[in-house]
């Protein structure tokens, strides 16, 4: 999905999306679909999804969302706590991690967090 034109996202699935700014700095709006977000480039393709509740998510075989936050650094090999929040620069991932369980992910485009 990553990269892939706005208007074929919104013709992937049957839910009604909403659009909001994440920030005031935000370079394009944002698709709200209840689950998930979709974040685009100011070309309008996706940079980013964040995933909420309700979706499981694996990389490689190995379940990382959801996921408890004890499980994070053992299940994603290379990640980082950075505060309340874990990221992994490689692989463009990042989780908030507020409570026991993470509460979403975010997957990006390649150098998301650089």
């Amino acid at each position: 999905m990553i990269g892939m034109p706005r208007d074929d996202v919104h013709g992937l699935f049957k839910e009604k999306w909403t659009e909001f700014k994440k920030t005031k700095y935000s370079k394009n709006t944002t698709d709200n679909y209840g689950k998930f977000h979709v974040y685009y480039t100011p070309d309008n393709l996706v940079e980013a999804v964040e995933i909420f509740e309700g979706i499981e998510l694996s990389l490689y075989n190995n379940i990382i969302f959801p996921i408890k936050v004890c499980e994070i650094e053992n299940r994603i090999s290379g990640i980082e706590k950075n505060g309340l929040s874990y990221i992994h620069k490689a692989k463009s991932i990042g989780i908030e991690a507020n409570k026991e369980v993470a509460e979403n992910i975010l997957v990006g485009a390649e150098d998301y967090f650089s």
